[in-house]
């Protein structure tokens, strides 16, 4: 990518004055992403380059009893610099294996959030979450559901022309909660994928489970989450097998190579194995 202008507004409103006079700019938050991208090829056009990094009002966190807001340029050292318990600690644990602390001191959240090609760290957790973004366009603004970032074919449909502002993370506790990155925990590769799991149980039931494996596309099948919510813990051995037949199916549908699908169908056993051991212990 060639820049040829850079943009360094002090205020939301000077950002969205900036968008709207250069609706085809770059937006950059801690520039972690787009400055990891190979040099600019000759046919590369030049672009403009809107910097939000040092805009104080979207650093601003807040806390209710049944959520946190973050801004979306607060960085990921000072999410981990947060009290303990005021985000939740799954997230906490995806945040920390992010990059070197030098990393985390410039990648914002919601830069990570913000990635065109792929869904990077973050991402997965928060969709599982529910967590919601806002995005800003002139004096217009709406909250999304992070899940309709998720295009028909399972890649990220992020809005253009718009800034995200803040990220509503909910409160709700969960009875499990794994975040599981493989490939390379701290490098920054297209190689990388990431499993996440969460469940919550009611009476020794399972009442809400979310599922979700982001490798070169999202994969959640909120069908087959809705088919074990109400089931006994520990699940059965039939349960977990016709659960995992689901899932490989899933796969096979959605077109994912066989490599991806094994790590997948393996994490899912192991996750169902882990609540079931949590309920048991």
């Amino acid at each position: 990518m060639r820049i040829d202008e850079v943009i360094v507004p002090a205020t939301l409103s000077e950002a969205l004055s900036a968008l709207k006079r250069n609706p085809d700019a770059v937006l950059c938050a801690g520039g972690t992403e787009l400055f990891s991208e190979g040099p600019a090829g000759p046919a590369d056009r030049n672009r403009t380059l809107i910097s939000l990094h040092g805009i104080q009002e979207l650093r601003h966190v807040s806390r209710t009893d049944l959520y946190v807001e973050v801004g979306s340029m607060t960085t990921l050292a000072e999410l981990l610099a947060l009290k303990e318990g005021f985000v939740p600690e799954t997230l906490r644990s995806v945040v920390n294996r992010i990059g070197t602390f030098a990393v985390r001191n410039l990648a914002t959240l919601g830069g990570n959030l913000s990635v065109t090609d792929r869904f990077r760290d973050c991402f997965p957790i928060l969709a599982c979450m529910d967590a919601l973004a806002e995005y800003r366009q002139g004096t217009a603004s709406r909250w999304v559901n992070l899940n309709r970032l998720i295009g028909p074919r399972g890649t990220p449909e992020m809005p253009r022309g718009e800034i995200l502002t803040r990220i509503r993370i909910p409160l709700g506790g969960w009875d499990l909660g794994i975040a599981h990155k493989l490939g390379f925990p701290r490098i920054n590769s297209r190689k990388s994928s990431l499993f996440v799991a969460l469940a919550r149980t009611d009476k020794r039931a399972l009442s809400d489970i979310r599922i979700l494996y982001a490798c070169d596309r999202a994969l959640r099948s909120r069908e087959i989450e809705s088919s074990l919510a109400g089931k006994k813990i520990p699940l059965l051995p039939r349960d977990i097998e016709s659960a995992v037949g689901a899932y490989a199916d899933y796969c096979s549908h959605a077109g994912i190579r066989e490599s991806s699908a094994a790590r997948f169908l393996t994490l899912v056993r192991r996750a169902f194995n882990q609540l079931n051991e949590g309920v048991t212990a």
